[in-house]
């Protein structure tokens, strides 16, 4: 184990994970009043990292800083440019997985993702659609769920730890689409922090995920808008169709070719991997964590009545969704 397990220490992270949760329920029916789209991207980042701050200045060592408290929990530490440039070259790679996922995941529900973004960006600037729904996301949620939450866990087991917060990451995106493939990058993002001992690794791959996604969504309408003539969020909406039309078109040829592509960029992702861990000395202790036997016992200390009240209620939200969207209710 890379700490010491501690088991009360257990119990209280994740009784400071239900309060994330339901910090995160109120702030969404309090942002819910406010009409300002960029105000709320910033408000509900708030709301989900306000139980662990504060969990975080409370119980700190008493001549621990907070700032230095802050930089231990949440495991912000220095990482050298080339590190930060594999990863993202990793993320790259691992793009055609994460496309293959979502389409996969629309034969059994709708294609939701770029309908928010488009919800998000048609009434802002690019720099500022970029600021609120590429930047400041990534780095709230990379505090939340890979600092606060994964920096916990791994004392127990880093791969397991990775797991469960890839799991409730998901889960918090509240729809099975999302959920496909969040859950996926949630586990590759920890693992990375693990490789590189610092949560501002992942805080640059999820950066480039959505910013990614602006980007697409932005310059896509802008084509759009040329050729059809249509302006604003219409155009925006005609390019989202396009997107969401994709997972119709998926013959098995198509198929064939997505899972080949996918399978080649995840090889070559995990490759970097690995040379992202030789690099910052830590291949030896994730290989020793993960052949460790034992990992469902390990799995089973995190759980406690507070984690377990968490993700059933993450589930029924998940499963409230999915239903009302199939009966056509509007729940936004």
């Amino acid at each position: 184990m890379p700490e010491e397990w501690d088991r009360n220490e257990n119990s209280k992270v994740n009784m400071i994970v239900l309060l994330t949760l339901l910090s995160y329920l109120i702030g969404s029916i309090f942002i819910s009043l406010i009409n300002e789209t960029a105000v709320q991207l910033v408000l509900i980042q708030c709301f989900c990292l306000a139980p662990g701050i504060a969990a975080t200045v409370i119980f700190r060592k008493k001549d621990m800083s907070v700032g230095r408290a802050f930089a231990d929990t949440y495991r912000i530490r220095k990482v050298k440019i080339s590190t930060l440039l594999l990863v993202a070259l990793m993320m790259l790679f691992l793009m055609p997985l994460l496309t293959l996922i979502n389409l996969l995941s629309q034969f059994v529900t709708s294609y939701v993702a770029s309908e928010e973004i488009v919800d998000r960006i048609a009434d802002y600037p690019f720099i500022v659609s970029l600021l609120c729904v590429g930047i400041i996301p990534a780095v709230g949620e990379e505090l939340t769920y890979r600092g606060f939450m994964y920096g916990h866990y791994r004392k127990r087991s880093i791969l397991m730890g990775a797991v469960l917060t890839g799991l409730i990451f998901g889960l918090m995106h509240g729809n099975l689409n999302q959920l496909a493939y969040a859950a996926v990058m949630g586990f590759v993002f920890a693992m990375v922090d693990e490789a590189t001992g610092s949560t501002v690794s992942s805080m640059v791959m999820h950066a480039l995920v959505n910013c990614s996604s602006v980007v697409i969504v932005y310059y896509g309408a802008e084509w759009m808008a040329k050729l059809t003539g249509s302006e604003g969020a219409e155009a925006v909406n005609e390019t989202v169709e396009q997107a969401m039309n994709e997972a119709a078109e998926l013959t098995p040829k198509n198929l064939l070719s997505y899972g080949v592509v996918a399978v080649i960029g995840t090889y070559i992702a995990y490759r970097l991997y690995g040379e992202i861990a030789y690099r910052n000395q830590t291949t030896v202790q994730i290989r020793e964590d993960v052949r460790t036997p034992g990992r469902m016992r390990a799995l089973r200390d995190m759980f406690t009545a507070p984690l377990v009240v968490t993700i059933l209620v993450l589930i029924g939200l998940v499963v409230v969704m999915e239903m009302a969207t199939r009966l056509g209710w509007n729940v936004s």
